[in-house]
């Protein structure tokens, strides 16, 4: 066992428009604290493992600093989609009982699986660290500087599984300066959020930071059978970091570890139906036991639906769950890092990231949820991850030419058993994985002539994966089904795939005005293959599927304007997008499966603003348009067609908010915060097939808080409402031909808070 062509007259158009809006834009005010006082603050990001200017980097990327993740009232990281244009960061169980798995998808690129025999779409990095594994990626914000969201696939500096994008966490890194900040939040449902944070000097040369927070909060969908309520919140967590830094050297230590517990008693899920036309599902063979096997529709009858022998009408519920066996998740995660930076030269850093990462998870879930063991799963899930990037980073010529070069390799081990009890057979499923990577990369920017820069990007990545499936028969219910016990239900052999890939991105930008860019960009992505975990009936061999590629189009502007009161950036996109990677399922097999599905084509912009006009105002937009389109299908995929519908994908994401300072003199300041955030139709359906019942309509959430702050800026105290109209919206969806039901999950509603805050 082992360890358009219409879409590119759209883009010039919209190139031409802001070229136009440049002619009338007034010269940049010097970023002194008079300007950023009277304007908008400076951003500066890492996007390409430099530290730049926001309005200097030629890529689409939203940014947020602490203090705007404050303003917005954003402390878990799933709540940045809210205002990201193109954006989809959903909490969901996918098919099992996690209740911390991110789906992450960038302009319709993601995954939404946790299994370990596939890659996410969009990789999630914290201070340079890449999260292997989904699970347990919907995490509380405590100690973060700043979140970035890259659109696009990253395949050249971030390499493989950033094929839609990157989401680049940087936290407080701790220097010379003693500061801390702690706050206390009380909520709907019993809800608590303790945050604290002190970072400072120890010696001249040495420094530290301590962090550590908690949030609980009671369940709202009830399970009386369990004695208990699903979508409860139950996790801690503790970071420190010691950082060596002496003056005047050029060498620069950080030391960095974490440790997280998140529990829960199980995902918020509900039963909505069933689908009575599913003949050969297992709801429907349960519900012909329950007849003497005289009727199919006996159960479905008015004078059956008290009948506990009947999966029937009596289960159906937006707000309860008849699970009568074990339902929770209990995951445990720890991280240690080692990051050296030292100057080679002035102009040339040398960057070493070294990291462990290791995860421990238990979850269940009696998916059916009902006293009858239709649909019962298990998970043991564990991961162990090593990274290691060497970088240097450095400029010449006069600052002419800039570059990044490295070296990367990673892997990672571990196994996921999950016994399961599917009303005919009980078997164990899942198996153990092992996988390496390594890769070298380089870029280089060169200012051909002043403000035209061209940049051009290439990448070696090497991607080996070794996995060993453990999965055989229990036992079988007799006469329904006879397989002997131990029945293989794929080779107990290790199935191996090696893939070697060149990633390369090309990239002109040009500065009009010291206010004014605009860029064009051509870049690829793609992500590993992999197996399909979950195997019933038998199989000769393990099922597996191929890598998934895209070939990125991008133009974009970035524009400031009106002495550094407004900030307008926009981008639109073209993907040719091959051999996707689709979570499926169909008649033949028991259960979802992984499937190359074929080509798609996606186009759409985003478009974000912010302005601050003065007196303390500030208004925050943003647009985007996902067009997503499958252009061929593979033979063999059911339940698609070419005009069926990207799963969790809105064709338009639309955000705005608005907030205004009022100062009290001695007194304080009150700022109140309002916004508002719009996605049209999707599909929550994590099988790939578009069903009618498991589709969300367009819904706009209203979110408002009114912070006061004393006049030193240490002490807050903020009242808040987050979805104001208690609009009822789902978060996740599932029907799988095989079971016949329909799962669903919804927002928990209208919450209220307060929340205290000292700073120092």
């Amino acid at each position: 066992m082992i360890n358009s062509k219409s879409w590119s007259g759209r883009i010039a158009a919209c190139l031409a428009a802001s070229c136009a809006i440049a002619g009338f834009a007034t010269p940049s005010l010097a970023q002194d604290s008079e300007a950023e006082e009277n304007g908008l603050e400076v951003i500066t990001v890492t996007a390409r493992k430099q530290t730049e200017d926001l309005q200097s980097t030629p890529i689409s990327i939203t940014a947020f600093s602490a203090e705007r993740l404050e303003a917005q009232g954003i402390t878990q990281v799933n709540r940045i989609q809210d205002f990201t244009p193109n954006l989809t960061f959903a909490n969901i169980p996918s098919n099992s009982g996690i209740a911390s798995n991110a789906a992450v998808y960038i302009r319709g690129i993601g995954q939404n699986d946790f299994a370990p025999t596939v890659e996410p779409g969009v990789g999630i990095y914290i201070d340079g660290v890449y999260l292997g594994r989904t699970a347990g990626g919907v995490f509380d914000l405590i100690d973060v500087a700043s979140v970035e969201v890259l659109r696009g696939p990253q395949g050249t500096l971030f390499g493989r599984n950033t094929i839609g994008g990157a989401i680049n966490i940087t936290t407080i890194q701790p220097d010379d300066m003693l500061q801390g900040k702690f706050d206390l939040k009380y909520g709907t449902d019993n809800l608590v959020v303790a945050r604290g944070m002190v970072s400072g000097p120890l010696t001249d040369s040495l420094f530290a930071k301590i962090s550590a927070g908690i949030t609980s909060q009671d369940g709202y969908v009830d399970a009386p059978a369990l004695g208990t309520k699903f979508g409860n919140r139950d996790s801690k967590t503790v970071r420190g970091a010691l950082r060596f830094a002496p003056s005047g050297s050029p060498i620069d230590v950080t030391l960095a570890a974490d440790y997280s517990r998140d529990k829960s008693h199980g995902a918020p899920v509900v039963i909505t139906g069933i689908d009575e036309t599913a003949m050969g599902s297992f709801v429907t063979l349960q519900n012909l036991i329950a007849s003497g096997m005289t009727s199919p529709f006996f159960c479905l009858q008015a004078d059956q639906i008290a009948n506990t022998g009947c999966y029937n009408a009596r289960l159906f519920s937006d707000d309860t769950n008849y699970s009568t066996t074990d339902t929770f998740s209990d995951l445990e995660i720890w991280s240690a890092s080692l990051t050296i930076g030292y100057d080679l030269a002035d102009d040339i850093e040398f960057k070493s990231i070294s990291a462990l990462r290791r995860i421990n998870g238990k979850f269940a879930q009696d998916r059916d949820g009902s006293n009858l063991a239709i649909n019962e799963v298990y998970d043991d899930f564990s991961q162990k991850q090593f990274s290691q990037e060497f970088q240097i980073v450095g400029t010449a010529l006069d600052d002419r030419l800039n570059w990044v070069t490295g070296l990367y390799y990673f892997e990672e081990s571990g196994g996921d058993i999950n016994p399961i009890d599917f009303l005919v057979v009980s078997a164990q499923s899942g198996g153990y994985y092992d996988y390496e990577n390594w890769a070298a990369f380089v870029q280089l920017g060169f200012e051909v002539v002043d403000g035209l820069t061209v940049t051009g990007g290439l990448r070696y990545t090497d991607d080996k994966k070794t996995y060993l499936p453990d999965q055989y028969v229990i036992d079988t219910l007799e006469p329904f089904l006879v397989l002997p016990a131990g029945t293989r239900l794929a080779p107990y052999e290790d199935a191996k795939t090696r893939v070697k890939k060149w990633t390369p991105m090309i990239n002109l930008s040009w500065e009009a005005t010291p206010d004014f860019m605009v860029y064009a960009t051509y870049s690829e992505g793609f992500k590993g293959g992999g197996y399909t975990q979950r195997v019933f009936p038998p199989e000769p061999s393990l099922p597996s599927f191929e890598p998934e590629t895209v070939k990125s189009y991008e133009a974009g502007f970035k524009l400031m304007a009106l002495g550094n009161s407004v900030r307008l950036n926009g981008a639109g996109f073209y993907t040719d997008y091959n051999q996707m990677q689709l979570l499926v399922a169909d008649s033949t097999r028991v259960g979802p499966f992984i499937t190359n599905a074929g080509k798609a084509r996606i186009q759409g912009l985003e478009l974000e603003t912010n302005i601050a006009p003065g007196g303390g105002l500030r208004i925050n937009g943003a647009v985007g348009l996902t067009d997503a389109k499958f252009k061929e299908l593979d033979a063999g995929v059911q339940g698609l067609t070419l005009d069926s519908e990207f799963v969790y994908v809105s064709k338009w994401t639309l955000s705005a908010s608005a907030e205004k300072e009022f100062y009290l003199g001695t007194s304080g300041m009150i700022t109140p915060h309002v916004d508002w955030s719009y996605r049209s139709g999707f599909f929550t359906n994590a099988n790939g097939i578009n069903t009618p019942e498991l589709y969300q309509p367009g819904y706009s959430v209203f979110n408002a808080n009114l912070r006061w702050e004393d006049e030193d800026e240490q002490l807050s105290v903020t009242l808040g409402v987050d979805n104001i109209a208690d609009k009822k919206f789902r978060t996740f969806g599932d029907y799988q031909p095989s079971f016949g039901f329909y799962m669903q999950a919804f927002d928990r509603g209208r919450q209220y808070y307060a929340k205290l805050g000292y700073s120092f």
